[in-house]
């Protein structure tokens, strides 16, 4: 939930590039996107497309540069992380880039983020995001029919919540859940009671708080899920991937849980990328769940 350590993110792009970064003010973020090299076969096609009046109510869009099937692509919505309080898409144009490369048309959108607001009005924005999205997806040769929702940290939240908490999106999950597959990376799904800053500022006010938990939202659906995590994430424990899956399986939907080792919670995004992606095969795995569910 935290953005990626400063420290350990250009000592990693030093020793797996060759390339040493001076910030000049820039966030460590902004730097890394700038610098890291970009999938090939991939292209940003739209920039600021707005879903609603906010100025942080804008997404971009990433595409293949290959030739468009016939139906078009599939599409994937990816929620960036940050604790709910930081976060921008632009930073995010490599895994943009690195998640259509693998034949998405894909979407990163902006929320607003805390102390502006708190649970539910991010949530909210992630909504609206996601029904403009299917509505524009075939202005840029994408196929609403087949949705994907994907997150990494908060992001994850977002992505996971919105597959199974049906108030927001207004649909019936056996019938009419928009999305086809939802990948969480590193996600916090159980946390309460709430413990850690994040969680305080951004849920600590919200009347019922079990309500907020992707846990106790799951349900059968026709969504399939894929949850990665590590065991070495000490920013959001394994057991919120490990019990969200537990309790999926138990009502009956398909659940795909990988945990891998050795890698931070911040490690576990940035293996999408050029740079990283030796370290461990989280996109890899992705892509092979994508390309056999949706």
């Amino acid at each position: 939930m935290t953005t990626l350590d400063k420290r350990h993110l250009l000592g990693g792009l030093i020793l797996g590039t060759g390339i040493g970064l001076v910030l000049s003010g820039c966030s460590t973020l902004t730097a890394f996107n700038n610098m890291t090299p970009k999938d090939s076969g991939s292209k940003r096609v739209a920039q600021d497309v707005a879903y609603g009046d906010h100025p942080r109510h804008r997404y971009d869009v990433y595409a293949p540069t290959g030739s468009k099937p016939v139906k078009g692509w599939p599409v994937l919505i990816f929620f960036f992380g940050g604790g709910w309080e930081s976060g921008d898409k632009k930073d995010y144009a490599w895994m943009g880039r690195s998640l259509a490369a693998l034949g998405y048309l894909v979407a990163v959108p902006n929320y607003r983020l805390y102390p502006e607001v708190v649970y539910p009005r991010f949530m909210e924005d992630a909504a609206s995001a996601v029904r403009h999205i299917q509505r524009e997806a075939s202005t840029y040769g994408g196929d609403a029919k087949r949705l994907g929702v994907m997150g990494h940290s908060a992001g994850a939240y977002i992505a996971v919540t919105l597959a199974l908490e049906e108030s927001f999106l207004k649909f019936d999950p056996m019938a009419s859940n928009p999305f086809r597959v939802c990948v969480g990376i590193a996600g916090p799904y159980d946390f309460y009671p709430f413990d850690v800053k994040a969680a305080i500022q951004t849920f600590g006010t919200y009347p019922r708080p079990q309500e907020t938990q992707p846990l106790n939202h799951a349900t059968q659906s026709t969504t399939k899920f894929l949850l990665q995590h590590s065991r070495a994430d000490t920013v959001c424990g394994v057991h919120n991937s490990v019990n969200l899956d537990k309790a999926l399986k138990k009502v009956g939907t398909s659940s795909t849980l990988q945990l891998y080792d050795g890698l931070s919670h911040q490690d576990c995004a940035a293996v999408y990328s050029v740079p990283f992606r030796g370290k461990a095969p989280l996109r890899a795995d992705a892509a092979a769940f994508l390309k056999a569910n949706l």
